[in-house]
This record gives structure tokens, C-alpha cells and sequence, in this order.
């Protein structure tokens, strides 16, 4: 993996100093007829868009228009370029447009206005959605895999809707939350779980409801310049999300379509076939039984090699028998190919005063689990007005969505835990008489076939999020706005499970349903100012804000059914509800300035005040700030020789503090509930102990920034931080006297330092042909500085925190390969000496083998990052990422599957990872893996830590566009062809059988989707 690393920098390095031009688009030839006096415009591009009132004609491959006596003004837009509009002139007119991809990558977009990139000190990344809009995929934080330095994305689940984890720079908290703060338009969103069961782990995402093609650009602040804007909500960095607006011009349709389908990204958790696993069975029994020994005589208890057969086959026969229906390859039976549909419309246009975008679209992806499927409808709108001085706008995003899911983990009712464990080719699902097979000896009997047709776990999301902003320009350096917005979540959920047999069988059937329901009410009343003086530029914002966050919760269960067709509430014998309601408050103050000089130096400095309802009233209040500066140093006189080779250079700086709340809503109260019964009365006891002396979490970050371009044609971005998180919530044991046993509090630190470095090359630019490529890399290293004050190491089951480590450190023993002589599992004994050291001696008993910290196969991996390729050529569009990781190590929980044909094997399934040609089999024998022996047993080690090192080309895209010749005969503008695919290919480690994206400890969870799609898209 290492080597592949390396291959594809030298490739980037090499193409990115090979050759190029520099790309300009020529409008020319603009002649002044004398005959008909109409003016004549031939142009040398073909997606320029001219004037509807004129006329065009194609001759040789140059467009030529001819318009109107009292054409006196040229509109060119095109899409991808800025709009230009300029007076009609005698002569030869050359215009180059500007890629409206760059205009997107000179801007840094913070949610308190925009930035040029030039002007801003901090570490902030602004990308297009350009490039994702085709990517088969609901999930949002899955397209950012790849595509930003120091933004690691990994899954908790492959079924479709679920949430994936975002993490920023490393770990900043532990039990206040590490996810990023999510800002829609400007607008702090709620993204937390929506699913209240966990029987699914992946659970459902708000961000799930968004549409990623009414999404203009993505935003991720990873610094404390920017991010302490948003104060105590930013410790973990910031996604700002800007949603598309209508642009003045005439109006354009776009309607978009795709379809396609879905298997495994990776090879899960491959099995046995039947014969496979019989002569691993039959082998394992045969050498156990040939050297089974009386415990007193020490004789043979079968002496010859008949009797031996005949008690293996007596052991065994039931298990590797054939049923009636034959073998039975569970992954066919409980698994399928998914499908996935995809249709979106949109309209945008307007006048020079009023501009609106609309937008609706519908999405349906099966998963790979019979049970498994989400739909999404979701739409928008768009509209800005400007009269005057004042400028209104109105935004409102609407989705409804319903997701079906399979349970995960260890459940008997989870399909993937059935076909990578639970089933062997001897269980069957139907009797002869074709009802239900109930036999099921590995997996409690239970029929997962039943379980995942009959029973059902469904979530549907309603999301409404509308915005009104007022901006009133008092002179033309001052501005007031006021933003009101309003995002609403409700949640149904409902779980059935069947009385006929399985989870429901024991109350006569089991219905639950919850609703949650969630609003947050956010008010923002800001003043902008931005004056020039000469050389020198001043702005500034001041902003009071306020949220209000309301949250309703009901939960209702009821057993014992008459039917198996009637589970609702009403149909019970037995049933219980409850409900319960949380509601939190915050106020905001805001001060921001910023200061440049001639655009070279410029500090920034800002200041908020957050006041919370989750802490205690004397810690309520909380001052987080910034400062930033930069120094264009390219401007400099001494630079210009340079140039040709060094452009661009500045050096950034930034250091500030932010803060994360506590997770829950009242952890600094003592808390007392109902509900619990004393000889038959109701009565109170204390639920919570409380913490008056809960504070804030401090989150201070330093950032040193370095970015230039090579040849022109090479933008480098290298930063490095330092990011320090005091007062860290965490839960400290106290006398369990007072009936609890910890406390939360202030107590503890953690240190994330690292590095990032993004590489951006143009390769090749010319007129019919351009090629660019990023490359980017990020590093970050976590270090536990405080634990609770007394204690400096923590074991908490197999992981351990200690003070001047990772906090997340494996604590497992250490696996020493497979003795020689006996064929045992091998382990280290690492009891700890007087000297500090470790004894080393090799053991094959388990019970001696001493558990220790594993420093070298740490959690968080060393590197990750992504390669994006563009390529335009002529009418094809091709983009494709590359993501990687390297250095990480992940634990595979599956314990059943590892016991080394323990006699729980009769009724499991057996993995490939079992081959028959490297099991031990006689004294002597150097071998992978140990003797297949049903008296051995299973002990947590390093044996099964796997490497998450992976190259994956998490998405590619390959477009064909018509040429406008042809598409202005049908009266469209655009018309494209293309296909799409995610997860296509994956490279890692052979022994890794789950997804390298995953992290910790992993059992059974859905595996990522492999999805490819095919799509048309058309635009009047």
C-alpha cells in the first residue's frame, strides 16, 4: 500500500511539471454589416450561450449570431463560467471568461459573509459540487470522502440513509460529541441521529434529506480563524453549506435521471462452501478423536481407525448433513442485488432585481438486505428580491423520507450476521411441507428468512427548513440583516416483530413506535461594514443571535396481539407509553474585524459570548476568540523575479479558543423522577446526581499555513496545527455511597497535533482538452494529557486511556503465531517487571497471557487523504477519486468465527480464513494458523487486529455531451449522457474481511454498497 502511495505522488509530481497551456476562451470576428446593418458575431466556443432574440448559425465549427439594429449590450453566460455582459464594439473583440470554478476556489465562504481566499488567515477548504453531483449516493458525508485534507469520514453502516462519522483534526472530545457543527445557508442545523432504536447501528441522517445537486458549494472550516465564529458549537470544525440561487438571465429547466444498481464493495466475510467446510469438520474431529485419551488409563478410547470414523460421523453427521432441499447458499436466500432510481427538475433564472431557483427530485435505492430500502422526495426554493436598498431573501428546503432497515450486530434477526455466521449449508428454510424451518441450532432457532420478510423496523423523516433574510444597505459601506429560520424534524418510527416465532414469540407479538420531534428556532440580527481607504481595508461584523431548541419524544409498546395482521397500539393486550420533553436556550454576541494592507498584510480578530441553558448559571457564559493573520508575500517587490517559478505565496497564522457543551441537556442538575412504585403508590427516587460545577469544554487551536504555486501550474497548501482541548468532560468514579456511582466534570486534556498538504496541478490545459488533479494528505496525532487528576491509566475492556498516549488505545494480548510442536495459539506472557519491562516468554495457555498496550497497531491511522482527477475532452467529462488510508488497524469482534473449530463450529459457519492446506496438522509443522480442535478456545488478541491500509476509487464519472449543433435542432440547450459509480474498486489487505473504512472494534455491520448508475441529463 505503501509502495502505491508513493507511485501515484511521483505520477501527480511528474504530470503536474509536464505540459500545459494557458486556457482562455476568445470570442472574435464581431463585423458590422452595411448591408442589412445587422452586426455579425462569430465565435470560436461552443457553450457560449448568445442572446435568444438574435439568430444562430453554425459554419466551419464557429457560431454566428446576428442580432437586432438596437443590440447595443453582449450577455455571455455559460454554464461553468461567470456571467459577462460588455458593449458591442467595431472591430476585433477578444473576452475571456472566468471558470466559475475558480471564482469558487478564490472565495472562502465562513457563513458571516464571504472571504477572498487571499484576504483569509485561517485553514478553510471551499469545493464545488460539480464533481459529486453525479455520485450515486443519499449519503453527503460519504461524497467528502477523499476530497478534503483532514477530514476523515468512515461508516457505520452500508444501509442506505445511515450516518456516517465525520471527524475534523482528530478527536476533540469524548463525551461532549467530536462531530463538526453542520450551517445551512448560514444557519447552525441539528444533525444528530434521528433513529431512537438501535437495532440498526447506522440509524437514519438528517443529512440524508438533502439533495446534493441543490447544494452550491461545501465549506469545511478546519481551523479556530474561522470556526470561532460559531463559538461553542465549533471546537470540532464546521461544514458550511450554501444552497443554490437563481441567477439573472434567462430562465433554464434542467431536468436530470438515473437508474442502476448495488452489491458489496468488498468481499464480506466470505464462508465455506459445504464441501469445504465438511472436510475441515471431518478433519478437525478425525485427528481429535484419533488422540483422544481415557484421563486415568491414558489409553485410546478408539483404538482403531473404524471406531474413529464411526464416532466422527456420530459427532458430526447432523451438521455437515445434506437437507432435502440440498445445500443451501444463505447469501442468495437472504441477500440480492439492489437497484436505485434517481429523478431530479429544477428551474432558476430571474431579472436583475429578482432571482429564483427551484428545485424537486425523488431518489429510491434498495440495499443488499431483503428489509433494507430508502426514498427520498425532497424539494427547495430559492428567491432573492432587490429594491433599492433593501434585498430579501426566502429559502425553504423540504424533504420526506422513509428508510427500512435489517437489524445489525449479533442479532438473530440480522441477515449478514446469518450469512457470515449463524447459517451453514445444512440449514434450510422451508420444510417439505413449505412452512418456516424453526431448526436453526446456531442461531437460537431462529428463522432470519422469517425474521427479515415478516418483521419490519421503518423511519420516516419529515424536515421542513425555512429562511427569511432582510438586508438594508444604510450607505454603501454599512449593512444591517436580519435571518429568521426555522428547522423542524419529525420522526416516526416503527418496529413489528412477528408472534409466529423469533423476537416476538415469547409475548405474542411485540409492536413499538416512537416519535420524535425536534425544532430549533435561530434569530440572527448582524451589522456588516467594509470600507476602503487607499491602501487600506476595514470590515467588520457585530451579530446578536438566539436559538431555542424544543424537542418531544413519545414511546409507545404493546404485546401479547390477536393477529399477526393487526400491530397497532389499539390492538394490544398489554401495552406502555412514555414521553418525555427537553428544551435548551441559547444567546449569542459576535464581534469580528479584519484589517488589510494593500493586500498583504491583513490580521483578523473576533469575539463571541455564548450563554447556554445546558450549565449551570455561574458557568453559563463563555468567551470564545481569534487571531489571524497573513502575509501575501508574493506582493512583495522582491518577488517578482521569482514568478515564473514561486507565485502566490502566503504565509497564514491563526490561534484562537472554542468550546463544545456537554452532550445531554441537564447534566448539571440534580435530578429526581416519577414513575416508580412503593406497595402499589407512586413515588420519586434521584436519577440524576448532577454537576454545579459543569463548564465548558476549551478547545484552542493554533494554525500555521503556508500556500504557493510552482510554474504557475502547481498550488500547494501546507498547514500544520496544534489543537488543545481543556476542562474535558469526563466521568470521574466517586463513593457509591450516594447511590451513583461517577460524575461528570471538568477534569481532563487531549492534545491533536498534525500536518495537512494538498497538491493542485493543471496538467494539461488547452482548448479542447484540460486535465487537473488534487492530491491530499493529512496526518494527526492524538495524545491523552490528563485523565481525571488521580488515576493516569483508565482499562475500560479492551481499550485503555493513558496519559501520554492515544486516548484510544487497543489493550489486548499479544499474539506470538502458532507453536510448532503443538500446534496452540501463542502468546506473549508480557507480566510486567520490576524494571518496567516486559517478560517475554511465549505461552500457550490464554490465562497467562497478560494483556498490554499495543502501540504499534494504533486505532487512528497515520495518513489519509484523496486523489481527484478532471478531464474534459471536447464533449467528455471524466472525474473519478481515489481515497486512501494508511497505518490504522481495526479489531475484528467476530468471536464465533475465530475459535479455531471449537465445538461451536457444528453449528456455525466456517470462513475462508480457515484453509485446510495452512492448518497445523503434525509436530514440526511451521503454520499460518493453528490446529482445528474443538476443545480449543477464544482469546482476545492482536491475532485479529487488521490493517485498515486501503486504496479505494471511492467514485467515478464518465460524461458525453452533445454538441450544440445538434441539441439547438431539438430546442435544448444541454444535453448528457453519463454514468456513474461509488466504491467501485477496493485494495487492502487480504485478512481484512470487513470495511476499511470502519474503525474499532466491528462485528457485523452492512458493508458499503458498490452502486453504478447510468443517467441523462437535459437542460433548456
Amino acid at each position: 500500500m505503501r509502495r502505491t502511495l508513493f507511485f501515484l505522488l511521483s505520477l501527480f509530481l511528474f504530470v503536474g511539471v509536464g505540459w500545459s497551456q494557458k486556457k482562455t476562451i476568445t470570442v472574435s470576428g464581431i463585423v458590422i454589416s452595411s448591408a442589412d446593418k445587422e452586426p455579425v458575431i462569430a465565435a470560436s466556443v461552443s457553450c457560449v450561450e448568445f442572446p435568444t432574440s438574435g439568430t444562430l448559425t453554425d459554419v466551419k465549427g464557429h457560431f454566428t449570431l446576428k442580432l437586432p439594429d438596437a443590440a447595443k449590450q453582449l450577455v455571455i453566460s455559460c454554464i461553468g463560467y461567470h456571467r459577462l455582459q460588455i458593449p458591442i464594439t467595431s472591430g476585433e473583440m477578444k473576452i475571456v471568461l472566468k471558470a466559475e470554478e475558480q471564482v469558487i476556489k478564490d472565495v472562502v465562504i465562513t457563513g458571516y459573509g464571504n472571504t477572498r481566499k487571499s484576504a483569509f488567515a485561517g485553514s478553510a477548504t471551499t469545493i464545488s459540487t460539480k464533481n459529486m453531483k453525479d455520485v450515486p449516493t443519499v449519503s453527503l458525508e460519504d461524497k467528502l470522502t477523499g476530497a478534503i485534507a483532514g477530514v476523515a469520514v468512515s461508516s457505520n453502516s452500508g444501509q442506505p440513509g445511515s450516518i456516517a462519522t465525520v471527524r475534523i483534526r482528530g478527536l476533540g472530545s469524548i463525551n461532549a460529541g467530536s462531530d463538526p457543527l453542520y450551517v445551512i445557508d448560514g444557519v447552525p442545523v441539528n444533525n444528530s441521529n434521528t433513529s431512537i432504536f438501535s437495532y440498526a447501528k447506522g440509524g437514519m441522517s438528517p443529512l440524508s434529506t438533502i439533495n446534493s445537486n441543490d447544494i452550491e458549494n461545501i465549506t469545511v472550516i478546519k481551523d479556530a480563524g474561522a470556526a470561532a465564529l460559531y463559538g461553542s458549537r465549533a471546537a470540532n470544525g464546521v461544514v458550511v453549506i450554501t444552497t443554490k440561487s437563481g441567477r439573472a438571465g434567462k430562465t433554464h429547466y434542467n431536468f436530470k435521471a438515473d437508474w442502476g444498481s448495488s452489491d458489496m464493495a468488498i468481499n464480506y466475510r466470505p464462508t465455506l462452501g459445504a464441501e469445504q467446510r465438511n472436510e475441515l469438520i471431518r478433519h478437525g474431529y478425525t485427528k481429535y478423536y484419533s488422540e483422544l485419551r481415557d484421563t486415568e488409563t491414558k489409553k485410546l478410547l478408539y483404538a482403531t481407525p473404524a471406531e474413529v470414523q464411526a464416532q466422527v460421523e456420530k459427532t458430526i453427521g447432523a451438521a455437515i448433513a445434506k437437507p432435502w432441499s440440498g445445500y443451501t447458499d444463505w447469501r442468495k436466500v437472504l441477500l440480492r442485488r439492489g437497484a436505485s432510481q434517481n429523478y431530479e427538475f429544477s428551474v432558476s433564472g430571474g431579472g436583475e432585481k429578482t432571482k429564483f431557483y427551484t428545485s424537486v427530485s425523488y431518489a429510491d435505492q434498495k440495499g443488499i438486505s431483503l428489509a433494507s430500502d430508502f426514498n427520498r422526495l425532497t424539494g427547495s426554493f430559492n428567491v432573492s428580491h432587490t429594491d433599492r436598498r433593501l434585498q430579501l431573501k426566502a429559502r425553504m428546503l423540504f424533504a420526506k423520507t422513509k428508510q427500512h432497515t435489517s437489524s445489525e450486530g449479533s442479532a438473530y434477526a440480522n441477515p449478514i450476521y446469518g450469512v457470515s455466521t449463524t447459517l451453514t449449508p445444512s440449514n434450510y428454510p422451508f420444510e417439505k411441507d413449505g412452512s418456516y424451518n424453526r431448526s436453526f441450532s446456531g442461531n437460537n432457532n431462529s428463522n432470519p428468512l422469517f425474521a427479515t420478510t415478516k418483521n419490519f423496523s421503518e423511519t420516516q423523516l419529515t424536515r421542513l427548513s425555512p429562511s427569511l433574510e432582510a438586508t438594508f444597505t444604510v450607505f454603501p459601506w454599512l449593512k444591517l440583516r436580519q435571518n429568521v429560520s426555522y428547522d423542524y424534524t419529525n420522526s416516526q418510527e416503527g418496529v413489528w416483530w412477528d408472534p409466529r416465532q423469533g423476537d416476538g414469540e415469547a409475548a405474542n407479538g411485540v409492536f413499538q413506535r416512537s416519535n420524535l420531534e425536534r425544532a430549533t428556532l435561530t434569530t440572527q440580527s448582524q451589522i456588516y461594514a467594509n470600507q476602503d481607504f487607499g491602501k487600506h481595508q476595514l470590515s467588520g461584523v457585530a451579530s446578536f443571535e438566539s436559538e431555542a431548541f424544543d424537542q418531544l419524544n413519545t414511546y409507545l409498546n404493546g404485546t401479547d396481539f390477536p393477529s399477526y395482521l393487526k400491530y397497532e397500539i389499539a390492538n394490544a393486550g398489554n401495552s406502555f407509553a412514555s414521553s418525555d420533553v427537553d428544551k435548551t436556550r441559547m444567546l449569542s454576541f459576535l464581534l469580528k474585524g479584519d484589517y488589510s494592507y494593500d493586500d498583504r498584510y491583513i490580521f483578523g480578530a473576533s469575539a463571541r459570548w455564548d450563554g447556554s441553558s445546558r450549565l449551570a448559571p455561574a458557568h453559563r457564559w463563555g468567551l470564545f476568540w481569534s487571531l489571524s493573520g497573513s502575509w501575501n508575500i508574493g506582493k512583495e517587490t522582491f518577488m517578482k523575479g521569482l514568478e515564473p517559478v514561486l507565485s502566490d505565496t502566503r504565509l497564514r497564522l491563526s490561534y484562537g479558543a472554542n468550546g463544545t457543551l456537554p452532550y445531554n441537556y441537564y447534566d448539571h442538575l440534580s435530578l429526581y423522577s416519577f414513575g416508580y412504585n412503593y406497595n402499589g403508590g407512586t413515588g420519586t427516587a434521584e436519577s440524576d446526581l448532577g454537576s454545579p460545577n459543569l463548564s465548558w469544554e476549551k478547545n484552542k487551536a493554533f494554525n500555521l499555513g503556508l500556500d504557493f504555486r510552482l510554474f504557475n501550474r502547481i498550488g500547494v497548501t501546507l498547514d500544520y496545527y496544534n489543537r488543545l482541548t481543556t476542562d474535558l468532560l469526563l466521568y470521574k468514579s466517586i463513593s457509591g455511597t450516594v447511590g451513583f456511582s461517577s460524575e461528570l466534570q471538568n477534569i481532563g486534556s487531549i492534545r491533536n497535533t498534525g500536518f495537512e498538504l494538498e497538491l493542485r496541478s493543471t496538467n494539461i490545459s488547452l482548448n479542447n482538452f484540460s486535465w487537473s488533479t488534487t492530491l491530499s494528505l493529512g496526518h494527526n496525532k492524538n495524545t491523552l494529557l490528563r485523565y481525571d487528576g488521580v488515576q493516569t491509566v483508565n482499562v475500560d475492556g479492551r481499550w485503555v486511556h493513558e496519559v501520554g498516549h492515544p486516548y484510544n488505545a487497543y489493550y489486548l494480548a499479544e499474539y506470538a503465531g502458532v507453536d510448532p510442536q503443538t500446534g496452540k495459539v501463542q502468546y506473549y506472557s508480557n507480566k510486567r517487571l520490576d524494571n518496567g519491562q516486559y517478560d517475554r516468554t511465549l505461552v500457550t495457555d490464554g490465562s497467562k497471557a497478560n494483556r498490554r498496550r499495543i502501540d504499534d497497531k494504533p486505532f487512528d491511522p497515520v495518513l489519509t487523504g484523496g486523489l481527484i482527477n478532471n478531464i474534459n475532452w471536447g464533449p467528455v467529462d471524466i472525474n473519478f477519486t481515489l481515497s486512501y488510508s494508511l497505518g490504522g488497524y481495526l479489531y475484528d469482534n467476530a468471536s464465533a468465527l475465530y475459535k479455531d473449530g471449537n465445538e461451536e463450529v457444528l453449528n456455525l459457519a466456517i470462513p475462508t480464513y480457515y484453509n485446510i492446506n495452512k492448518i497445523w496438522k503434525k509436530p514440526g509443522d511451521r503454520s499460518e494458523l493453528p490446529s482445528f480442535n474443538p476443545t480449543n478456545q477464544y482469546i482476545s488478541s492482536t491475532r485479529f487486529l487488521r490493517s485498515t491500509d486501503h486504496l479505494r476509487l471511492k467514485n467515478f464519472t464518465i460524461g458525453l455531451t452533445a454538441p450544440k449543433r445538434w441539441t439547438q435542432k431539438l430546442g435544448i440547450s444541454t444535453l448528457r449522457l453519463y454514468a456513474s459509480g461509488n466504491n467501485l474498486l477496493t485494495w487492502k489487505d487480504k485478512m481484512l474481511v470487513v470495511d476499511p473504512e470502519q474503525r474499532g472494534f466491528v462485528s457485523y455491520e452492512t458493508p458499503p454498497l458498490r452502486t453504478v448508475t447510468f443517467g441523462l441529463q437535459v437542460g433548456i
